[in-house]
C-alpha cells in the first residue's frame, strides 16, 4: 500500500470505525497533520457568503484549506461523503456559566459569584471552572464548538470571562481567548456595602473606571518621569484595559432602563462594550446603532414563544446593520434549542442568513475572534458541523463535529471527545 493510500485509510478508520485505538488527524492526534481531510457533496454554508451546493471542502493542518463548487480533492485525502447533508460553521455561544454550574448539581451553581465585595474585576473565571460539566458533551452534540463562559451577574462586577473551544480534556486545554469583562445592572442581594438601585450599580461602575483613568495616567507619568510607579493595583490594571479597549465588556441587563445605564457607560468611557439579554431590545434600536453596541439576546427557548414582542429587538437591530447573536444562558437554557432559536427567528421574520450569523459570526466578532472562527473561509480554524438536513430544520441532527479539524463528535459510533454518549435525538 502506498504512504498515500495509508494516510486514507487511517482517516477513514478514524472517522468510521468503533474506536481509533491512537489519535489521528482527524480525532486529534498522532497522524500526520499535513494529511488532507476532504468532506464532499455537502450543501455548504459558508455564513459570509451564500451556501454553496454539492460543495467540497478541505482541511489540512487544523485549518480550511479551500471550500467551493470547483474544488479538486488532493490523491490520498482522506474523504467524507456527505450527500444529503449540511456543513456549517461551529455555533459560538456568546454567553454561558458551563462549568460554573453544573447540569443538574445546583450546589456547583455557587462558584460564580464573589460576594465579598461588589467590584471582583481581577476575579477570572477560569480559575473556578471544570471541564466534567455533562453539559459540554451535550453541548457538543448540538453543534456548538466555542462558547463565552462569564462569571454570575449577582455582583455589579464579578470578574473576567473565558472563549473556550469544546475540545475535551481539561478547561486548560480547551482555553482559545479572554472572554472580557463582566459587569452586572441588577440588584440581586440585600448585602452590606452593595449598591440597592441600578442608578447606584451604574454609578459604582463609572467611579471605579475614573478610578482605572487615574491609575492608568499615574502609571504613564512614573514611566515617564522615571518616578516610582504606584503600588499595582489588579481591579484598577484590569479596568484599565477597558479604558484601553484592549478587553471588551459584556454587561447584564434585562430592561429599557437597565439597558439605558449600559448605554451611559460605554457613551462616557468608549468602552468596546456589548450587551447580553437585552429583553428591551425593541425599544432602543436606535441607541444601539449609534454607539454600535451588539446584543447577545437570550436564554430564548423554552422561556420566550413565537408571539412574544420582545423577538422583533433583534430582528429590528439586525435589518438596520445592528449585530444580534443568540444564547441559552446555561444552566437556564439548553444549547439544544439554539439551532430552534434562530429557526424561532425566522419565523418572526429575520432573514435565514442573519439568523445563521446570530449563531457564528456574530458572536464571533464580539471577542473579535471573525478572523479564526464563525464562517468557512480558507484560512480560519475548521471548526465544522455536519447536520443530516437543513441546519434550521428543527429534525436535522448533529451527525458530526469537528474543532481544529479533530474529529471531536460521531453520532453513528457513539463517540464524543467528553465521554458522555448524549440522549438519542440530541
Amino acid at each position: 500500500m502506498s504512504p498515500k493510500a495509508l494516510v486514507a485509510a487511517s482517516v477513514s478508520i478514524a472517522l468510521w470505525g468503533c474506536a481509533p485505538p491512537e489519535p489521528t488527524a482527524t480525532t486529534g492526534t498522532v497522524a500526520d497533520p499535513e494529511s488532507v481531510l476532504a468532506i464532499t457533496h455537502a450543501r455548504i454554508y459558508l455564513v459570509s457568503a451564500p451556501p454553496i451546493e454539492d460543495g467540497t471542502l478541505l482541511v489540512r493542518n487544523g485549518k480550511i484549506l479551500e471550500v467551493g463548487s470547483r474544488v479538486v480533492v488532493p490523491e490520498g485525502a482522506g474523504v467524507l461523503d456527505a450527500k444529503g447533508k449540511s456543513l456549517i460553521p461551529g455555533i459560538v455561544e456568546s454567553h454561558s456559566h458551563m462549568g460554573f454550574k453544573w447540569l443538574n448539581v445546583p450546589a456547583m451553581g455557587r462558584n460564580n459569584n464573589e460576594f465579598a465585595k461588589p467590584v471582583n474585576a481581577e476575579v477570572r473565571a477560569i480559575d473556578g471552572l471544570s471541564s466534567h460539566d455533562a453539559a459540554f458533551a451535550l453541548s457538543l452534540a448540538a453543534g456548538v464548538t466555542t462558547m463565552n463562559i462569564t462569571t454570575g451577574s449577582r455582583v455589579p462586577n464579578s470578574g473576567q470571562a473565558v472563549v473556550v473551544k469544546l475540545r475535551g480534556g481539561a478547561i486548560e486545554d480547551m482555553v482559545f481567548a479572554e472572554g472580557g469583562m463582566k459587569f452586572a445592572i441588577r440588584v440581586a442581594d440585600d448585602r452590606p456595602g452593595f449598591p440597592r438601585t441600578t442608578e447606584a450599580v451604574r454609578e459604582l461602575l463609572a467611579s471605579e473606571l475614573r478610578s482605572a483613568r487615574e491609575y492608568v495616567d499615574a502609571q504613564a507619568a512614573a514611566v515617564s518621569s522615571g518616578s516610582a510607579p504606584p503600588p499595582r493595583d489588579l481591579t484598577l490594571e484590569a479596568f484599565g484595559k477597558l479604558l484601553e479597549r484592549k478587553m471588551v465588556v459584556g454587561v447584564h441587563a434585562h430592561s429599557e432602563e437597565d439597558m439605558r445605564h449600559a448605554i451611559a457607560l460605554k457613551k462616557e468611557f468608549d468602552l468596546d462594550l456589548y450587551i447580553h439579554h437585552a429583553n428591551a431590545t425593541i425599544a432602543l434600536v436606535d441607541d444601539l446603532l449609534e454607539e454600535n453596541i451588539p446584543v447577545s439576546f437570550g436564554p430564548i427557548l423554552p422561556f420566550i414563544g413565537e408571539e412574544d414582542p420582545s423577538l422583533l429587538g433583534p430582528i429590528r437591530l439586525a435589518e438596520r446593520g445592528g449585530k444580534a447573536s443568540f444564547h441559552q444562558d446555561h444552566p437556564d437554557g439548553h444549547q439544544y434549542f439554539l439551532r430552534h432559536d434562530a429557526a424561532l427567528f425566522v419565523r418572526r421574520g429575520m432573514p435565514e442568513e442573519q439568523a445563521l450569523r446570530a449563531l457564528t459570526l456574530n458572536p464571533a466578532a464580539i471577542f473579535h475572534l471573525e478572523d479564526r472562527i464563525g464562517s468557512l473561509e480558507p484560512g480560519k480554524d475548521a471548526d465544522l458541523v455536519l447536520l443530516e438536513g437543513p441546519p434550521l430544520d428543527f429534525e436535522s441532527l448533529v451527525t458530526n463535529v469537528f474543532i481544529d479539524g479533530r474529529l471531536v463528535f460521531d453520532r453513528a459510533r457513539g463517540f464524543n471527545v467528553f465521554g458522555e454518549r448524549v440522549p438519542e435525538g440530541w
